[in-house]
């Protein structure tokens, strides 16, 4: 037991030496870390690469139309985080059409879109009596 543990130590060690220069005032400084805003880009690029399927969304009638259509331009995490209701999932498509260029749905194909937003990405409910599940 204490051998694999002394291993993973011995390994560990020279990295974390490494790791960790002296300063010129004598004090222990870390190597160089991305600023704040490069490593969030570095971020958002590492998930814009990372291969999203339909099955992120919930299983319904339009799952399909909106996976094709809403991910030609960003992924599936905005969509999953949003709560709006009918109309304002309705106006969101006019303002990305207006404000990003997005193609303008019509007629069957965006209610489809749009129902489907509706119902799985709508205002979350409260439970009847509030929500401490204890009372329910």
């Amino acid at each position: 037991m204490r051998l694999p543990i002394l291993l993973a130590l011995a390994l560990l060690l020279p990295a974390a030496a490494q790791a960790q220069t002296a300063a010129p005032n004598g004090a222990q400084a870390q190597t160089a870390a991305p600023s704040g805003a490069q490593g969030q880009a570095d971020a958002a690029r590492a998930i814009e690469r990372t291969a999203e399927e339909e099955t992120v969304l919930a299983e319904g009638e339009g799952r399909s139309e909106v996976f094709g259509y809403c991910t030609a331009c960003h992924n599936t995490a905005l969509i999953r985080r949003s709560r709006f209701t009918r109309p304002q999932w309705d106006g969101l498509m006019d303002w990305m059409t207006e404000r990003h260029g997005m193609n303008p749905l019509e007629g069957e194909f965006r209610e489809t879109i749009v129902d489907y937003l509706a119902r799985h990405y709508g205002p979350a409910q409260a439970p009847a009596r509030g929500r401490n599940p204890f009372l329910n």
